[in-house]
């Protein structure tokens, strides 16, 4: 029992010591994968541009962290415009492919349209656990719409 309690005596008394070394240990192995980073993203940099300039310029850490802070930013915004470009050719097909439909198709598209909407919000309705349902038929009911009838 007393070596047992020695060595917790010893434990507690250098647990200091310890909780410091980690410090310095997690330190350092943050600020070596800071470095490392920052070396790769020069190797990159060394290897878009061209030879003639890279004679030149030695690029420390503040160098290389804004350039590559300036070519996210010029990513983002050129990703921002060409998502804006897509969507809009995206409406344009769109528009371009439904705007030369005939009267009796176009009311065939809206007939569908229209049911599906109503599917949609059957479904939906369902979903949340309440159908109402009218207690009796009302006789006031509107036509079924037939595409091969034109009225």
């Amino acid at each position: 029992m007393a070596l047992v309690s020695q060595y917790q005596g010893r434990e507690s008394i250098s647990c200091p010591k310890n909780h410091k070394f980690r410090t310095i240990l997690v330190e350092k192995t943050r600020r070596d994968r800071i470095n490392r980073s920052i070396e790769n993203l020069r190797e990159l940099f060394h290897k878009t541009t061209p030879m003639s300039e890279r004679q030149f310029v030695r690029l420390d850490k503040a160098d290389i962290l804004e350039m590559t802070v300036d070519f996210l930013k010029r990513r983002a915004k050129s990703s921002y415009a060409l998502g804006f470009s897509q969507c809009l050719q995206e409406t344009l097909r769109h528009v371009s492919l439904h705007a030369h439909l005939t009267p009796d198709r176009e009311a065939i598209k809206r007939f569908y349209v229209l049911q599906r909407t109503n599917q949609m919000h059957l479904m939906a309705s369902t979903a949340r656990g309440f159908v109402r349902r009218s207690p009796k038929r009302s006789s006031s009911r509107v036509p079924l719409w037939r595409p091969w009838k034109i009225n």
